[in-house]
């Protein structure tokens, strides 16, 4: 059985909301006007859905912080 450390999960967790705030950023300036609110906050879930998904698949190639018990 795989176990992860508080510190992996640590930065993880810090990890992503920097590469979340970033990207969805960058990708919301690009393509929603600040003029149109309404189906803004679909959007932002569904981007943070699939970066979430996307980091997820990211880290488990990284075995920093894993260990086997």
């Amino acid at each position: 059985m795989i176990h992860e450390t508080r510190k992996r999960s640590l930065l993880k967790a810090v990890s992503f909301r920097i590469i979340e705030i970033t990207i969805d950023s960058i990708i919301l300036s690009f393509f929603v006007m600040p003029a149109i609110a309404l189906g803004l906050a679909v959007v932002i879930e569904f981007l943070c859905l699939l970066t979430h998904y996307a980091f997820e698949r990211m880290w488990n190639r990284i075995n920093f912080g894993r260990y086997v018990k």
